[in-house]
């Protein structure tokens, strides 16, 4: 439990480092993306920017700020 409770504590304390460091992932992926012309990374793109917003929002429901 003890570990736990350290992830979550280091999670709350770097949290805004965490989003800055997810913003610049998916603005990296977005640029490369637009460089090919294929369709299928899009969607890949697509499906993994989701799921971090729904990580993203359901942690704002536990207090990650």
């Amino acid at each position: 439990m003890e570990h736990i409770t350290g992830i979550v504590t280091w999670t709350k304390a770097n949290w805004a480092d965490i989003l800055a460091l997810w913003a610049c992932l998916i603005g990296t992926a977005e640029i490369v993306v637009k460089w090919t012309d294929s369709k299928k990374d899009d969607e890949v793109l697509g499906k993994i920017r989701a799921a971090g917003v729904k990580v993203i929002s359901w942690l704002t429901k536990f207090g990650f700020e």
